[in-house]
């Protein structure tokens, strides 16, 4: 395979970036060897910019970006995916919540497909309504587009041509599924990698809630309108 960008977003992760920083050159040694890491500071009001900044004076293959206000997850790593220069593109959330073991699974899968897929392993570390959120969108997604991934809101893989053809009508909580979709139903292939995920050092997430799942509805009503229900993936 050729070289990968990896992307991590990270607002106020002072206290978990350079963990992040540090498990992603440690899944990248002897793995991919031609790499770049894209920290996309977004509008970080703690420590973070000041920690990237020194992460790119210590490390190799680092860089960094900083927005000056907060765009939001979506659009910071869309931001940094636009200035990736390899040939795929990693998204790594900035909270160093993925295992070191499970972030080389999913660089180890680079290239046997379009797209590598991972789905959260360990559900039952997250707390019981997070599982349930997330286990009835999964299903929604599939019964609406006749797909049987296990998870729609992974840190995808996606070869950089791609990425950015894919378009992109929310900034919201469902901008990855709908990436994803897009990207089956134009017949690029996924294969699925489990995740294991481990406890945050500092903050708290709240990527998956009821508020985020409702307001979810109308951009999947909008894919369903856009790519059409019950397309399947080419194998």
């Amino acid at each position: 395979m050729s070289g990968l960008s990896v992307v991590i977003p990270a607002r106020n992760e002072e206290g978990n970036l350079k963990g992040c920083v540090e498990t992603v050159l440690e899944a990248l040694d002897g793995v991919i060897d031609d790499f770049e890491i894209i920290i996309v500071n977004d509008g970080s009001t703690d420590g973070t910019g000041a920690l990237a900044e020194r992460l790119v004076a210590e490390l190799r293959g680092v860089r960094v970006v900083h927005n000056a206000q907060g765009l939001g997850f979506a659009r910071a790593y869309r931001h940094g995916a636009g200035l990736a220069s390899k040939t795929y593109v990693a998204l790594i959330p900035g909270d160093n919540e993925i295992q070191p073991v499970s972030m080389r699974a999913i660089f180890e899968a680079v290239g046997t497909a379009d797209i590598v897929v991972p789905f959260t392993a360990n559900q039952e570390s997250r707390p019981w309504l997070r599982r349930l959120l997330s286990r009835t969108f999964t299903g929604t997604v599939n019964i609406l587009f006749g797909y049987d991934l296990r998870y729609y809101q992974g840190p995808c893989v996606y070869p950089a041509g791609v990425l950015r053809t894919l378009r992109v009508t929310t900034s919201g909580f469902v901008f990855l599924t709908e990436m994803l979709v897009r990207a089956l139903a134009a017949g690029y292939r996924p294969v699925e990698v489990p995740m294991y995920i481990q406890p945050r050092q500092s903050g708290s997430s709240s990527a998956v809630s009821l508020r985020n799942v409702v307001t979810a509805l109308k951009p999947v009503a909008r894919l369903v309108w856009d790519v059409g229900a019950r397309r399947r993936p080419r194998r």
